[in-house]
């Protein structure tokens, strides 16, 4: 589109004649080829470079899904390009600010304007001459190609393996565009509010999933307190039987040496022709007593020490989450209301 060429022409001209032709140039540059007008903001820029008022492009793009005819797509009416749009349809076309602010300057231009200017002839919206036969009205819409033809095209020229419909009837479904786009508008809040869910969903789980890991270290901390506890206590007495076996086998060993020296002076003694010493040794001998302390069979048992956790183990593989408390699951929207 050259209309920046043409508003620069403008702002050049001098006389009111050619003043007035460029208005008209610039008049026909700045019609909307779907509703033949000058474009209505806001307009919309297509990914092949043609402009669109985007009521007309909503409208375009409405028609196609009413007829459930490649949904999220419509054709450019100007180069007949296709056009793939997102989830917010026509709304998430860029708008073309450049034409926007041009069509401000040309109606400043024109309402400024004293002397009349003549416009270029705009073809009626009733229905036009077919481009391929000219004799020949637009009456029919191909549904394949997105374009209003004739009859003479669908049974003998480029339409007659397409599908078509009546061009009324397609006028007909473009008339009830309003309550679609409210539908669609109505569809997307419903999305949005979805998508507001998901999030919120993923935040609930991330905070419920770390309260349970942490009621579960607090049962692994008290398990691993108990553990420890019982534990000691059989290190205990195992520290206690063992330091009074020891003291036994010290004293015990302690009056082996003892016995050992006596035997040994008792064989010197059988010698002596004294009869008092011998007496003596013998007496020494005799009260030298062996300890009389002995340890009790089974001392070193433990089984005293019984534990069963059957019914601990139970409670632990019972561990769930408290019945009867539902899940909020309701969640319901009637997309027709």
């Amino acid at each position: 589109m050259s209309v920046p060429v043409e508003l620069s022409v403008l702002q050049r001209c001098g006389g009111a004649a050619e003043r007035a032709e460029a208005l008209g140039t610039l008049h026909q540059q700045l019609l909307c080829p779907i509703c033949l007008d000058v474009f209505t903001k806001p307009v919309v820029i297509l990914p092949c470079q043609h402009n669109l008022c985007r009521r007309c492009a909503n409208e375009l793009y409405q028609a196609r899904t009413t007829m459930l005819v490649n949904s999220g797509r419509f054709r450019c009416p100007s180069c007949r390009q296709e056009v793939v749009l997102d989830r917010h349809g026509v709304y998430g076309l860029q708008r073309n600010l450049l034409v926007e602010n041009i069509i401000d300057v040309y109606k400043q231009e024109v309402s400024s304007s004293t002397a009349p200017f003549p416009l270029p002839p705009v073809k009626p919206l009733g229905q036009p001459p077919c481009s391929d036969h000219e004799d020949e009205k637009l009456n029919i819409y191909c549904l394949s190609c997105q374009v209003p033809t004739c009859s003479l095209c669908k049974v003998f020229g480029a339409h007659r393996s397409c599908q078509v419909a009546p061009l009324t009837d397609v006028y007909q479904q473009q008339k009830g565009v309003a309550s679609l786009v409210a539908v669609n508008n109505k569809v997307q809040v419903f999305i949005d509010e979805l998508e507001e869910t998901c999030r919120n969903i993923e935040v609930c789980v991330c905070a419920q999933k770390q309260s349970l890991l942490e009621k579960f270290d607090s049962m692994f901390a008290l398990l691993e307190e108990r553990r420890k506890a019982m534990s000691q206590r059989i290190s205990s007495e195992q520290e206690e039987k063992t330091g009074h076996a020891q003291t036994l086998v010290r004293c015990y060993g302690d009056n082996v040496e003892a016995n050992t020296k006596l035997v040994e002076s008792a064989v010197r003694s059988m010698d002596e022709q004294d009869m008092a010493a011998f007496v003596q040794v013998g007496f020494i001998a005799a009260t030298t007593s062996c300890p009389a302390e002995s340890l009790k069979p089974g001392y070193e048992n433990m089984s005293h020490y019984k534990f069963n956790f059957k019914r601990q183990a139970r409670a632990l593989h019972s561990i769930d989450f408290i019945k009867g408390i539902k899940s909020s699951r309701s969640m319901s929207a009637t997309l027709t209301n």
